[in-house]
């Protein structure tokens, strides 16, 4: 079996230099995927046929469901939101941690 050797560890050693510039770049990228994602996402529930195409399920028997924005918010944009909140703070507590060692 072969044997792999790295020259440089993974996970030790200096961290690299990080501009303020590309992070934002970064923020804003992911947050275009979202969006992206959310408009793709949208377009599927609203285009009439195309869900139950890709489920190939014809069933007109079932009721509408429509979801208003207050209820989309809550169970969407709050839970997500809270998410990354949760994940923010984890890896602030890792990152304190590893600081002050």
């Amino acid at each position: 079996m072969a044997d792999f050797t790295l020259s440089k560890p993974i996970f030790g050693g200096k961290q690299p230099k990080t501009s303020t510039a590309g992070n934002i770049a970064y923020a804003l990228f992911v947050l275009f995927c979202f969006w992206a994602g959310s408009q793709l996402l949208n377009m599927l529930v609203h285009a009439p046929g195309v869900y139950e195409h890709l489920m190939q399920v014809q069933d007109t028997g079932r009721p509408q469901v429509e979801i208003g924005f207050g209820v989309s918010t809550v169970f969407g944009l709050i839970p997500f939101l809270t998410g990354c909140m949760i994940l923010g703070v984890v890896a602030l507590v890792l990152r304190w941690r590893r600081h002050h060692r």
